[in-house]
């Protein structure tokens, strides 16, 4: 009788390491991403409870001073909204996103008069009882720029450089 020699035993240890590391980075990124797929969610189930919005968009996470929740979408009627939340739930102020300049204009105005790069991001939030746009962007020097735009008017309110 022949015993039958396995040719390529290193192969499958090879195989079965990768499949390991591989189910391993799956689920740590899972766990990690866990508790903001939560907060979004009851983001998102506060905003239709205590407005009228119907069909979701977007939920962002706006952090200045605080940290709160946008939830944008669409309200029974039609009508787009921001509804922005408290990091608590016990406040909630409901915007209609055609009372401001939208996100595009607002990323227009930035790239007009900087040396923009990249955006890293843009988000709608409330600053001192104001509206705002956050937007956030890589110059030429790889400089990390947060520009704050006034939702009403499109005017920059504030800008911080980092160097």
């Amino acid at each position: 009788m022949t015993e039958k020699k396995n040719k390529h035993p290193f192969l499958l240890i090879i195989c079965i390491g990768l499949a390991i590391i591989i189910g391993s980075l799956m689920i740590i990124v899972n766990e990690i991403n866990r508790p903001i797929r939560h907060d979004n969610q009851v983001a998102t189930e506060i905003a239709k409870k205590k407005t009228n919005l119907k069909n979701i968009d977007r939920v962002t996470r706006f952090v200045y001073n605080e940290v709160g929740y946008t939830v944008s979408g669409t309200s029974a009627d039609g009508t787009s909204l921001f509804v922005v939340i408290t990091n608590d739930g016990k406040q909630v102020t409901v915007y209609n996103q055609n009372s401001g300049i939208d996100e595009q204009k607002a990323i227009s105005s930035i790239e007009k008069s900087s040396n923009l790069k990249k955006i890293t991001s843009s988000r709608f939030g409330i600053i001192k009882d104001k509206p705002v746009w956050i937007i956030s962007y890589l110059d030429q020097k790889d400089n990390l720029v947060i520009k704050t735009i006034d939702f009403k008017t499109g005017k920059e309110i504030k800008s911080i450089t980092t160097y």
